[in-house]
C-alpha cells in the first residue's frame, strides 16, 4: 500500500495539472474567439468597404469644388420593453453600436443621415420611456467632432399617420431637431428632409404645415443664382431628397440589389401610405423639389430603381440584425453636380455563428486530445 501511494501520488498530481492546463487553455481559446467575433470582426469586414469615386469639380471657390462623404443608415429599431427578449435587445444593440462606431473610426464620414425608425416602440412610449430610448440612441450612435448627424422620423418613432399626434411629433422634433420638412446646405450640397407621415394629404395640421414648407422651399430654390455666375455660398443645384417611405411603387419586383427582398416577398403589392408614399405625394415631391436623387428606407430591404422622370432612388435596408442577416449601409461621395454611391455590407450573423461553432469544436478537441506526451508529462510531474 505504501508503494502504491508512492507511485500513484505523483500521477494524480500530474493528471490534475493536465486537466487544469486544458481548462485554462480552453478559456484562452474562447476568449480569443469572443474578442474576434465581438470586436475585431467588425473592423475586418468594414475595412473592406471603400468610398466610391466621383469627379472632382475645379472651382475658384473651395466650397463648390469639395466632395463630401455621406453615410446613410436606416431602421435601427432600438427595442423597448414590450417586444423582444432582453438578450435579443442586448445583442442587437451591441452589434449596431460596434458596427457604427467601427465605421466612424475607419471611414470618417462628413455627414451621417439616419432615415427613420430609430426606435421600435416610440409610437407607444410615454414621455419618460421615450427620453430613455432617445438617450440610448444618442449614446450608441454618437459621432466624433467634425461629423454631422441628422435624423428623420419614421412610423415607429411617431406612429403611422393614423397614430401620430401633435405631442408625439413635437417631442421627436425637440429631441432630434427634426421638423417635418427642412433643407440643409452642406458645402453647397442641398438636402431636403421630409417626414413621410406628414405626406398624407388629408389637410391635418401637420400635413398642411409640411406642404406649406415644401412650397416655400420650392420658391427659394427657384430664385437661387447659377453656381457658375456667383460666389455666394448658396447657388442653384438640384437637391437630394431624403425620407423614410419610398416613393410610390407597386412592389419590390423591380429591385435587384444584393440586399433586396427575398423572391417570395418581391411581388407582394405595396400599400400606399403604409409601405410607400401614394401617387399624389410622390408627384408633389417630384414637382416641387425636383431632386436629382432620392434616398429612402422603411421596407428593411435594399432597392435601386430609376423613376420614369429619370430620377434614381436608393432604398437603404435595415441596420439591425433583428431584421436582416446581412444589414447594410450606404456610402456616398457627393458634390453639387455629381454623386456616386456604394453599398457596404455589415458582418453576417451566420458567419459569426459559424465562428462560434468553430470555437466550440476547437475547445472540445483541446479537452479530449492529449496535450503532451507521456514522457514529457512524467518529466514535468
Amino acid at each position: 500500500m505504501i508503494y502504491l501511494e508512492h507511485v500513484l501520488g505523483p500521477v494524480k498530481k500530474c493528471s490534475h495539472l493536465i486537466v487544469n492546463n486544458k481548462i485554462f487553455r480552453s478559456f484562452l481559446i474562447f476568449l480569443c474567439f469572443f474578442l474576434y467575433c465581438e470586436v475585431f470582426h467588425y473592423a475586418v469586414v468594414m475595412i473592406q468597404c471603400t468610398w466610391p469615386s466621383v469627379p472632382y469639380i475645379q472651382s475658384s471657390d473651395a466650397g463648390y469644388g469639395t466632395n463630401i462623404k455621406v453615410m446613410f443608415i436606416a431602421d435601427t429599431h432600438l427595442l423597448g420593453f414590450r417586444q423582444g427578449h432582453w438578450f435579443d435587445k442586448l445583442r442587437r444593440e451591441w452589434q449596431m453600436k460596434q458596427a457604427f462606431q467601427t465605421t466612424m473610426l475607419i471611414h470618417k464620414p462628413d455627414v451621417v443621415f439616419v432615415l427613420g425608425d430609430l426606435l421600435d416602440e416610440g409610437k407607444w412610449c410615454d414621455d419618460e420611456e421615450f427620453l430613455y430610448h432617445v438617450a440610448r440612441f444618442k449614446s450608441m450612435f454618437a459621432v466624433p467632432k467634425g461629423t454631422q448627424l441628422h435624423v428623420l422620423s419614421g412610423n415607429h418613432d411617431e406612429g403611422f399617420h393614423y397614430m401620430m399626434t401633435e405631442h408625439k411629433h413635437e417631442r421627436f422634433v425637440e429631441e432630434f431637431n427634426s421638423p417635418s420638412v427642412r433643407i440643409l446646405n452642406i458645402k453647397n450640397n442641398l438636402f431636403v428632409l421630409v417626414n413621410s407621415m406628414a405626406m398624407e394629404g388629408d389637410e391635418c395640421s401637420i400635413c398642411l404645415q409640411a406642404e406649406k414648407q415644401l412650397q416655400e422651399i420650392a420658391k427659394n430654390l427657384s430664385v437661387l443664382p447659377d453656381c457658375l455666375t456667383t460666389t455666394d455660398n448658396r447657388c442653384k443645384t438640384q437637391p437630394i431628397l431624403l425620407q423614410h417611405f419610398p416613393m410610390y411603387r407597386a412592389s419590390d419586383s423591380e429591385c435587384n440589389t444584393e440586399d433586396s427582398a427575398p423572391p417570395q416577398e418581391k411581388t407582394i403589392p405595396f400599400r400606399p401610405r403604409l409601405d410607400c408614399l401614394d401617387l399624389r405625394s410622390t408627384h408633389l415631391l417630384f414637382s416641387l423639389i425636383q431632386p436629382r436623387l432620392v434616398i429612402s428606407a422603411h421596407t428593411h430591404h435594399g432597392c435601386y430603381r430609376v423613376h420614369d422622370n429619370k430620377v434614381p432612388e436608393w432604398s437603404v435596408s435595415s441596420f439591425s440584425w433583428r431584421n436582416r442577416d446581412n444589414p447594410t449601409l450606404l456610402l456616398a461621395r457627393i458634390n453639387h453636380q455629381n454623386f456616386s454611391l456604394a453599398q457596404c455590407f455589415l458582418p453576417r450573423e451566420n458567419t459569426v455563428i459559424n465562428i462560434y461553432i468553430l470555437a466550440v469544436v476547437v475547445i472540445v478537441v483541446n479537452l479530449l486530445w492529449p496535450s503532451i506526451s507521456y514522457k514529457y508529462r512524467q518529466k514535468m510531474c
